[in-house]
């Protein structure tokens, strides 16, 4: 196993005991679920006594918007929600959230910003099913006068957007997306849950909205809409922004509040197997809590470069992984929710070792109907996915990339083609990873590359800028100061070493040169002399090798030949991928084409479905979940 004891107290003496070829014991991880609570006050005790500070009113983010809110939102519910759980300057947080309804009560435009309104709503509607009239908490701690506010301002928003038009899925399968992926689920969660409350409300449930329907029918129509949203993610693979633990978290923020006080058992159910099938899918394409494997949207510096964004922090609390941060956004859902990680999935993400060396496949969306790839309204098709997250997993490193047909820009949805992100994770630091990234003007790109990959070989392309790409420049590849040391050039190829890897990159045209000193912060890009040049990734485990030099001299031996415009690269896994450079087949493995659509939507050892089945197997060792997200269609 490779957890520090330091980053797992206080249960780390009992997986220190832990058999080593076999399943965690059940009593260790009992203890590491129940001792959720114990470090989640802890983070909350620590907020004791802090002052509120209520962060500014920003410029707007464009012309004609209302000014941007979202952190001035955040001040207040970061503090009023510590002080309903604590009980402690609870008149001062009743004020500030009254202030801050005020605001939203007073302005359409800042209701519609859809950058700043209801990305905090999560938070707000904790606070009123926990501490409100009714809540389930401590009722009456969110003051009456408060509350009316917080129901004036969810009748308001309720009120503008009341279109039941939005909530239908005959048709649509809920592939129909606004916005964007995580805007449409944060759009269409908080007016199902201020539905949920107004339909209760004495004040409120009686009225009518412009539509001619009340939000008890509102409410009705999006718990459906919600529940088949739900299934079809199961069915086809989850989310089109793929893997990413921000865009990703702000999704799966709403299906907390699904799980936790859906009146439906239905809905919550599904609420519930649909985060056990997220989590699931993180753990097994994990290191220390650090997702490997392909993702989209993750833009250029930051999230791309580091493993600590987004859900990151979540684990030290599931799983006493990473370091314990101070609770702030939308962390307040999570860590207030009743849900838990089950054992089967707590037993993937702890034991990295016992997962053994594997392959992951799995089909995700992100083909778009003609016309309608970018917003305001996405449109995907649904007969076939078009991509294929493959990963390779091993106790030392992960590899992994969307593997995707070399096709126009408009074929794919934006939120699938935007930022896409491929390469290498290693053990040893949650920043240390090795990717291949087209320069871009400002921090975007769409559709920038395409590749093949079979375990720990990685072959990756620019497409052509115009045509099948956009805002792309040169090919690079980034190698990370933290978590890698010992860089070397040999024959074409540069080499660098991680705590238990080695890792080898060339252009398979041409040679590259260091842009050495771009990141003050550490790290360094590859920089490709031929901007459309094949880029051949190459990593494998310490323990195959002698020493650092055994895997130099076996990768200069590598076979790797052009015939005309394809490569033909033979990996040290032993497969040959053939790569045609000029886009005009898909690449191959062993001689068989990429399929982009197989028939497993799930397919790993550990987590297992058939493409639109609707059931799902989480199993690892003699632990097993089974999902069945089968219902009306």
């Amino acid at each position: 196993m490779t957890l520090h004891a330091s980053r797992l107290f206080p249960f780390c003496l009992l997986l220190a005991l832990a058999p080593m070829a076999h399943a965690l014991p059940e009593q260790t991880l009992v203890f590491c679920r129940d001792a959720f609570e114990a470090r989640r006050d802890k983070a909350f005790e620590a907020l004791r006594g802090k002052p509120l500070r209520v962060a500014k009113k920003r410029a707007p983010l464009g012309p004609g918007r209302a000014p941007y809110t979202r952190h001035y939102t955040y001040s207040i519910t970061d503090f009023a929600m510590r002080a309903f759980w604590l009980n402690e300057q609870v008149d001062v947080a009743n004020q500030a959230l009254a202030e801050n309804c005020d605001y939203y009560i007073g302005s359409r435009p800042a209701r519609d910003d859809r950058d700043s309104f209801y990305w905090a709503i999560d938070v707000i509607l904790r606070m009123v099913e926990f501490y409100g009239a009714h809540g389930t908490r401590d009722a009456g701690r969110l003051a009456p006068a408060t509350e009316a506010k917080v129901y004036e301002m969810m009748w308001r928003y309720a009120n503008d957007h009341a279109d039941l038009s939005r909530a239908e899925f005959a048709k649509s399968k809920t592939w129909h997306v606004w916005e964007s992926e995580n805007h449409h689920l944060q759009l269409f969660s908080t007016l199902w849950q201020f539905n949920k409350l107004l339909k209760d409300a004495p004040d409120y449930r009686d009225r009518v909205f412009p539509d001619g329907h009340t939000p008890a029918e509102h409410h009705a129509a999006w718990t459906a809409y919600a529940g088949e949203y739900l299934r079809e993610r199961a069915r086809k693979g989850l989310f089109i922004e793929s893997a990413n633990g921000g865009y990703g978290f702000m999704s799966i923020k709403g299906i907390y509040n699904m799980y936790d006080f859906a009146e439906d058992a239905a809905l919550k159910a599904l609420a519930g197997k649909l985060l056990d099938l997220y989590w699931a899918t993180w753990a097994e394409e994990s290191i220390d809590g650090v997702r490997g494997g392909g993702k989209s949207r993750l833009y250029q510096g930051g999230s791309s470069r580091t493993g600590t964004y987004g859900v990151y922090p979540l684990l030290w609390y599931y799983a006493g992984l990473g370091t314990a941060t101070r609770p702030s956004g939308n962390f307040f859902t999570p860590l207030t929710s009743a849900y838990r990680l089950p054992l089967v999935v707590l037993d993937l993400m702890l034991d990295a070792e016992g997962r053994g060396c594997y392959e992951i496949r799995q089909r995700r969306m992100g083909l778009a109907e003609k016309g309608f790839y970018g917003p305001p309204d996405y449109r995907m098709r649904t007969d076939t996915g078009g991509i294929v997250r493959y990963s390779y997993c091993t106790p030392d490193f992960i590899m992994g990339t969307q593997l995707l047909e070399a096709r126009p820009l408009e074929d794919w949805a934006m939120i699938s083609s935007q930022n896409r992100w491929h390469g290498v994770i290693f053990r040893g630091h949650p920043n240390a990873r090795i990717f291949p990234q087209c320069q871009s003007p400002d921090t975007t790109t769409y559709n920038q590359q395409w590749s093949a990959q079979s375990k720990g070989s990685l072959i990756a392309q620019r497409l052509k800028e115009g045509t099948q790409a956009k805002k792309t420049g040169n090919m690079r590849v980034w190698f990370s100061d933290a978590g890698l040391t010992n860089r070397a050039r040999a024959d074409g190829w540069t080499f660098a070493e991680a705590e238990g890897a080695y890792a080898a990159v060339r252009p398979a045209r041409g040679g590259c040169a260091w842009n050495v000193g771009e990141d003050p912060n550490g790290g360094d890009f590859l920089v490709m002399d031929d901007a459309y040049s094949p880029v051949i990734i190459e990593v494998d485990r310490k323990s195959n090798h002698a020493s650092y030099e055994a895997f130099q001299s076996a990768m200069v031996k590598l076979p790797l030949r052009w015939e005309g415009d394809t490569l033909h690269y033979r990996g040290l896994g032993g497969d040959t991928l053939t790569f045609h450079a000029d886009y005009a087949a898909p690449p191959e493995i062993n001689g068989r084409p990429v399929d982009y659509a197989p028939k497993m939507v799930f397919d790993s050892p550990y987590v297992r479905s058939k493409w639109n089945s609707g059931v799902v197997t989480v199993r690892k060792d003699d632990r097993e979940l089974v999902l069945d997200f089968r219902g009306a269609r």
